[in-house]
C-alpha cells in the first residue's frame, strides 16, 4: 500500500456546528432518558487517532447517545443510504460523517469503500476519533451479533499506510428499558485493545485475532444473554438481591450491569448442574411476583417501616407536591398533551421493531413538539402581543422541565399512599409477603453459594 502523507496528530478541535450538534444531542438525551451515565471517559486518548467500536442495539439513537457522551470531535461511519436522506445529508456532512458502502444495499458499489478507507486513514493519522458499529446493523437480540472485520482491518491498515497506531476502544451501550420514555442508558468506554500481533501470522489471521479481541472487549461491558426470557429473569434476580441489602437505589447503572453479568454466569452453571433447583426457584419467584402484582405491591414497599415521623414527613411532601408542584405540572401537561400523545401513538405504528423505538420517538417528538409549541406561541403573540408570548414560552420550558423531573415521583406517591392504606387494613398481608420473600432470599443465598463452589472447580 502507498503511504498517505500525514501531519503529526493533534487534538481535533470542534467546529461551531459540532459544538452545537453535541449540545443538541445532550439536550435530547437528557429529555428522553431519566438516567444517563457515562463511565470510562479517561480511556479516550488525547492527540491520538481512535476507533470507537460500539454495540448497535438502538438504531440512530446509539449515535445520538455517543455524541452526547463525550466532548471530543467524533466522526461516525454511516451506511451510504443515509446520505441520500435530504434531512440527514447536511447534518452528516457538517459533523464529518464518512459513508460506508455495504454489500447487499440497493444501488451500492462496494468498491467505493477504497476511498472511504483512505479517508479514515487520513483522519486517524491526524488524531481524529471515528465511531464504527462492528455488528454491521442495529438489532434486537440481547447479545452481541457476529462482528464484521472492518474495524480490525481499518486499525491494522492505518498502521501500515500511515505509520501511526490508532487506539481501538470498545464502547458498551446498555438500555435497561429500551423503548420507554424517561428510561436509562449506560455508556461505557472500555480499555484500549492491545494491537500487538504476531508477525508470523498472515494479514487475514491478524485481522481475525484483532476482531476477536474487540469482541472480548465488548462482551466485558455489555449484557450478553441467550434470550429475553433470561434477561427478564436476571433483571428480577438482581433487583431482588439489591432490595434484600437495601442498596437498589444506591447502585449506579454500571454496578447493576456487573451484578447481572455475574448472575448470568451463575445461573448458567446452576442450570447445568442443578437444573431441578433452578426450575423450582424460578417457579417460586414467579408465584411471589404474581401475588405482589395482584396486591399492587412492589419489592421496595416491603422494606418501608411506617413510623409516625416518617408518615408526617411524607404527608408534608404530598401536600407540597399537590399545592405547589402539581399546578405547574398540569400547565405543562395541558400544553404538551397533544404532541406527547401523537408521538406515543405514531411511534408504535412507524417503529420497525423494538430497536427502532427510541429513534422513532426522538424524531417524532422533536417534530411534533416543535410544531405545536411554535403554533401555540404564535397564537399567543397574535392575540396578546410580544411580552405575553415571551412569558408563555418561558412557562412552557419551566413547566415541561418540572413535569419531567416529577413524572415518576407523582406516580410513586400514588402507589405508596395506596399501599400504605392497604397495609393499614391488612396488617397480616405485609407480614405474609415479607415471610415469603425471606424464604426466597434464603434459597437464593444457598444457590449463590453452590454457584461459587462450582465456579472454583
Amino acid at each position: 500500500m502507498d503511504m498517505v502523507p500525514t501531519s503529526p496528530p493533534v487534538a481535533a478541535q470542534l467546529t461551531w456546528f459540532e459544538k452545537t450538534w453535541q449540545a443538541f444531542c445532550r439536550l435530547v438525551v437528557r429529555v428522553f432518558y431519566r438516567r444517563f451515565e457515562v463511565v470510562g471517559s479517561e480511556n479516550l486518548p488525547t492527540g491520538q487517532g481512535a476507533i470507537l467500536c460500539a454495540n448497535h442495539v438502538n438504531a440512530l439513537a446509539d449515535a445520538v447517545v455517543l455524541q452526547a457522551a463525550t466532548t471530543k470531535a467524533i466522526r461516525p461511519l454511516a451506511r451510504s443510504g443515509l446520505f441520500d436522506n435530504p434531512i440527514l445529508k447536511p447534518i452528516l456532512g457538517l459533523i464529518g460523517a464518512v459513508p460506508i458502502y455495504r454489500r447487499g444495499d440497493p444501488g451500492v458499489d462496494v468498491s467505493d469503500n477504497s476511498a472511504t478507507f483512505r479517508r479514515c486513514y487520513e483522519l486517524l493519522a491526524k488524531g481524529e476519533t471515528l465511531i464504527i458499529f462492528p455488528e454491521g446493523q442495529s438489532h434486537d437480540v440481547p447479545r452481541l451479533m457476529a462482528l464484521k472485520t472492518g474495524a480490525a482491518r481499518m486499525a491494522l491498515e492505518t498502521i501500515q499506510v500511515t505509520g501511526s497506531e490508532p487506539a481501538v476502544i470498545p464502547v458498551g451501550l446498555t438500555f435497561p428499558e429500551k423503548g420507554q420514555f424517561r428510561s436509562s442508558v449506560l455508556v461505557q468506554f472500555g480499555k484500549p485493545i492491545d494491537l500487538t500481533l504476531s508477525e508470523q501470522k498472515t494479514d487475514e489471521q491478524r485481522v481475525i485475532e484483532l476482531t476477536d479481541r474487540i469482541r472480548n472487549g465488548l462482551e466485558a461491558i455489555t449484557l450478553n444473554a441467550e434470550s429475553w426470557d433470561e434477561v427478564n429473569l436476571i433483571t428480577r434476580l438482581e433487583r431482588f438481591f439489591a432490595f434484600r441489602h437495601g442498596k437498589y437505589r444506591q447502585r449506579n447503572l454500571q454496578q447493576r450491569l456487573r451484578a447481572q453479568q455475574r448472575l448470568i454466569d451463575a445461573q448458567r452453571l446452576l442450570r447445568k448442574y442443578e437444573p431441578d433447583r433452578v426450575r423450582a426457584l424460578i417457579s417460586q419467584l414467579k408465584q411471589f411476583e404474581k401475588v405482589c402484582r395482584y396486591c399492587g405491591v412492589k419489592d421496595y414497599q416491603l422494606n418501608i417501616e411506617y413510623r409516625p415521623m416518617l408518615i408526617v414527613l411524607y404527608l408534608l411532601r404530598v401536600i407540597w407536591m399537590l399545592l405547589i408542584v402539581l399546578p405547574v405540572v398540569m400547565w405543562g401537561v395541558i400544553n404538551s398533551y397533544l404532541p406527547y400523545k401523537l408521538t406515543e401513538h405514531l411511534s408504535l405504528r412507524f417503529a420497525k421493531g423494538p430497536n427502532q423505538a427510541d429513534t422513532t420517538k426522538m424524531v417524532l417528538g422533536l417534530g411534533f413538539f416543535t410544531i405545536f409549541w411554535l403554533v401555540q406561541s404564535y397564537l399567543v403573540y397574535h392575540n396578546f402581543g410580544l411580552i405575553w408570548m415571551i412569558a408563555y414560552i418561558l412557562s412552557l420550558v419551566v413547566s415541561s422541565v418540572v413535569a419531567l423531573m416529577v413524572r415518576g415521583e407523582m406516580r410513586r406517591i400514588r402507589e405508596n399512599v395506596r399501599v400504605f392504606l392497604l397495609f393499614l387494613r391488612r396488617r397480616d398481608l405485609k407480614a405474609y409477603l415479607q415471610y415469603k420473600r425471606q424464604e426466597l432470599e434464603q434459597e437464593l443465598a444457598r444457590m449463590v453459594r453452590i454457584a461459587n463452589r462450582l465456579s472454583h472447580h
